[in-house]
């Protein structure tokens, strides 16, 4: 996804997620202050449509959005998802 089309992404939007494509869940470091941290990984095992939570600004990391997937929010680069439908 570009950032044109990441800007123009709203909370709720649906967005489509593919297969093979690893989720992240970052914790802020107790000993090390705001330096992020990858607590949890998971790889989607098949295509998704999910909804868009924002653009990643808890850590600051361009690359990263946060979607909601299986009931969670989870981060994942904005190279591996699409706009939904048409």
């Amino acid at each position: 996804m570009n950032k044109k089309e990441l800007k123009n992404l709203n909370k709720g939007d649906l967005i489509y997620l593919p297969s093979d494509v690893t989720l992240f869940k970052y914790e802020k470091s107790k000993r090390w202050g705001e330096i992020p941290f990858v607590k949890r990984t998971i790889i989607t095992e098949r295509p998704h449509t999910t909804p868009f939570v924002n653009i990643n600004s808890n850590f600051k990391v361009d690359s990263l959005c946060d979607i909601l997937y299986d009931g969670e929010v989870w981060s994942v680069d904005v190279n591996h998802i699409f706009p939904a439908g048409g």
